[in-house]
């Protein structure tokens, strides 16, 4: 076969990688021959270091048998001291062998964080294959002989086969809730219909080397492991997405749980990388350079996150490269100081806690590097200070040793609590203006976070907004925020003795943010996972899957929307609602079958799931049943008539009114807004799946109108604290006597009722 492995594929931080390492038979019976020889010496050598050691204790023993003193030239002449002494040198050798494998193995290229220079002349060119895992590379060497052995051409389904026989396939696949033995035998359909004809090398296998690498470069880790080859098939082989997709696994699902898989491995080996990485790091206050001074009020009133990284304690900050890249370059740009705005439960403090993690690695701008990432508390810092001026005090004093340092970076969580904040009997500016001036004049590299209301009211057109650059947190996109989830998931499965399945924890992020809007991602999906994963263990028992339905249910409990699988007997009522809804009320067959089809619809997500249920006008005189219909559905299917939500528009005839159905805010002492939701949007936030019934629509105030219509187009609604209320789970139904008269004497002319209503409507 001809030797296509010098191909460069893949460019990155000033370098050209190349696949150096040959696919052919002789090749690799020779790798496989040279590894079998060196297990068998270095077994050997490791055998006589053992048995040296054995031999030194026993010429120990009989020395002190004898009453020899160790220190009696007789005892260094003994031949089994001698024995012992050329086991030390065939030691030292071991490891000078065993050192030299480790210099031809290269570590994955890290990230620069710097930008690349545009026209270099000359790339080092790098042999890509040195970084790959050792379990990887076998991988590659049995799929290219299983070609061969097959004189077939060596592509992506080879490489696939034998990854599905890697042992951390079993745990991806099942955390999907599927056997690596089906998946199997679909892939061994498309391998018995390669044609036959000398076992070439495929193309895509160079891509997805480099893909590969690439994947395990961009999630900075040092070795390519099987799982980025696993993601890197996925993705470019049509016939391998083809045979996933027959299981319901998309690409993006692959990428999730290879993520969630390299994540528990990150954090199984973390303790010893994180000891070996930082076993340079300074332990206590001092830098390398041993220049920095000792802090003691700054340590009174804050927490060292360094020492907290170097102990293990800070959790890992995944999928968050975008606002890290971003922090680092306004840090190097010469801003220093940065704002993180975000809503609450978006990650903020996470984004602080991997900075420090990635500080303490060394894995940061050399700004960064050799220095404290120490958080000032607040709330510690203003406790017990009840003289005048004593806040001020310990301020400066503690902006005088941070200066004095010169290896602190500086975090302040919610920093806009700072405004306003002075000394008891106090006149002098406020905490937040002696920032200001420090972090102008000194220039400290400072991390600060902040809410978006918080920023506006506060922090915009002061002086703090001058110094510190805002970087918008946002919540994070559902891919996102599963694989956010996926890096915590593992303490509640230790804690409580289970097992998440990847459904589970997509349900919980895509269920979450549709059906709790109060709260934001990730946080409100891992509490959602927390309270899952308890009520999994009392009802099942321990070592128990949580399945994608564990974390409906209990969602389903807390809004009170049916969201589980539908039951027999649930089926069973959709199916006779009609029947159901007749047993009290007689007649009105058109308008019973458009509410029931509407319900049947909803509850089989076959509808826009951004509007709501349905939206209907019943027109009709007094007593003909347009209000009873609506008593009777709440009462069929929502279980009872109290279970609707009823508002009479003719108590809704003033403008103001729509203060009383949205609510109202005021502003109290000190700028504080104060406010409460209207009659409308507190119903429909304490009982989202309902029924709401408009009643003589005709008699609202036309303002009033206008929100209606708002409703029922976009199905969500902002009242006046500024929440927004989900409609998209509610079916509206407005009646009104308008056009009364009309139609009844279009029924005295004997007109059909579809007649009527085309010239009405």
């Amino acid at each position: 076969m001809a030797d296509q492995s010098t191909t460069a594929n893949l460019e990155l931080e000033g370098r050209e990688l190349y696949w150096g390492r040959p696919f052919n038979k002789t090749e690799i019976f020779f790798r496989q021959l040279v590894a079998v020889v060196k297990l068998a010496v270095r077994s050997l050598l490791f055998l006589t270091a053992v048995a040296g050691v054995g031999v030194l204790a026993y010429h120990i023993f009989l020395a002190l048998k004898n009453q020899l003193p160790l220190n009696d030239p007789l005892f260094w002449q003994g031949r089994y001291f001698d024995y012992f002494l050329w086991s030390v040198v065939l030691d030292m050798y071991l490891f000078y062998n065993l050192g030299l494998d480790a210099k031809r193995s290269y570590n994955v290229i890290r990230k620069s964080f710097k930008p690349q220079a545009a026209g270099k002349a000359k790339l080092k060119k790098v042999d890509m294959s040195d970084s790959f895992s050792l379990e990887a590379l076998r991988v590659l060497d049995k799929a290219y002989l299983k070609a061969w052995r097959s004189n077939k051409a060596f592509n992506l389904l080879f490489i696939f086969s034998r990854l599905l026989s890697a042992k951390i396939a079993a745990v991806i696949f099942g955390r999907l809730g599927l056997s690596v033995k089906d998946i199997k035998i679909y892939n061994k359909k498309f391998l018995e219909n390669l044609p036959r004809g000398g076992t070439v090398l495929d193309q895509k296998v160079h891509q997805v080397l480099s893909r590969a690498y690439d994947l395990a470069y961009r999630e900075s880790r040092p070795k390519v492991e099987v799982t980025d080859l696993l993601q890197a098939v996925s993705e470019l082989q049509p016939e391998i997405q083809e045979i996933l997709y027959e299981f319901k696994i998309t690409p993006e699902t692959i990428n999730n749980v290879v993520k969630w898989a390299n994540i528990q491995k990150k954090l199984s080996s973390r303790y010893k990388h994180l000891r070996a990485k930082a076993y340079f790091k300074p332990k206590g206050t001092m830098d390398r350079a041993m220049t920095a001074m000792a802090t003691p009020m700054l340590d009174s009133f804050s927490e060292d996150y360094t020492q907290l990284a170097r102990a293990g304690y800070l959790p890992l900050c995944v999928a968050r490269d975008q606002e890290l890249s971003e922090i680092f370059n306004i840090i190097e740009g010469g801003k220093n100081s940065v704002v993180l705005v975000g809503l609450p439960g978006v990650g903020k403090s996470n984004i602080v806690e991997g900075i420090a993690n990635m500080m303490v690695t060394e894995d940061v701008p050399k700004i960064l590097r050799d220095k404290r990432f120490v958080s000032l508390s607040i709330p510690h810092l203003v406790a017990g200070a009840s003289r005048p001026n004593q806040l001020e005090e310990r301020l400066m004093i503690i902006f005088k040793e941070i200066s004095r340092a010169g290896n602190i970076v500086l975090h302040i969580d919610d920093v806009h609590n700072l405004v306003g904040v002075t000394s008891v009997g106090s006149e002098n500016v406020d905490l937040s203006e002696i920032l200001a001036k420090f972090l102008i004049q000194k220039g400290v590299i400072t991390i600060a976070t902040t809410n978006p209301a918080d920023y506006r009211h506060y922090l915009e057109g002061h002086p703090l907004n001058e110094v510190l650059q805002q970087v918008i947190i946002a919540e994070p996109e559902d891919n996102q925020a599963i694989q956010m989830i996926e890096s915590k998931a593992g303490f509640l499965e230790g804690k409580n003795q289970i097992f998440f399945s990847y459904d589970a924890l997509a349900k919980a992020v895509k269920l979450s943010r549709r059906y709790i809007p109060d709260h934001y991602l990730p946080d409100k999906a891992f509490k959602i996972l927390e309270e899952v994963a308890v009520q999994v263990r009392q009802s099942k028992g321990k070592n128990h899957a949580v399945t994608g339905e564990d974390v409906a249910g209990v969602i389903s409990a807390h809004t009170h929307i049916p969201l589980t699988e539908v039951t027999q007997a649930e089926s069973e009522k959709l199916l006779n609602l009609e029947a159901r809804i007749h047993q009290r009320m007689v007649d009105q067959a058109e308008a019973v079958n458009f509410v029931a089809s509407a319900l049947r619809r909803a509850r089989a997500e076959l509808r826009d799931t951004k509007r709501p249920i349905a939206n209907f006008l019943f027109l009709g005189p007094t007593g003909v049943g347009k209000t009873e219909l609506a008593k009777t559905v709440a009462q069929v299917y929502f279980g009872a008539e109290e279970k609707m939500v009823r508002l009479d528009m003719s108590e809704y005839q003033l403008k103001d009114s729509v203060n009383r159905l949205l609510g109202s805010q005021t502003t109290g002492q000190g700028g504080a807004v104060r406010g409460e939701g209207g009659v409308l949007t507190e119903a429909i936030r304490k009982q989202p799946f309902t029924l709401l019934l408009l009643d003589e629509l005709e008699k609202a105030h036309p303002d009033i109108l206008n929100i209606f219509l708002q409703v029922m187009d976009d199905g969500r609604l902002t009242d006046a604290i500024g929440r927004t209320v989900d409609f998209s789970n509610c079916i509206i139904i407005a009646t009104a006597n308008a056009g009364t008269q009309f139609i009844q004497d279009r029924v005295k002319a004997g007109e059909s009722l579809e007649e009527i209503k085309n010239k009405l409507l």
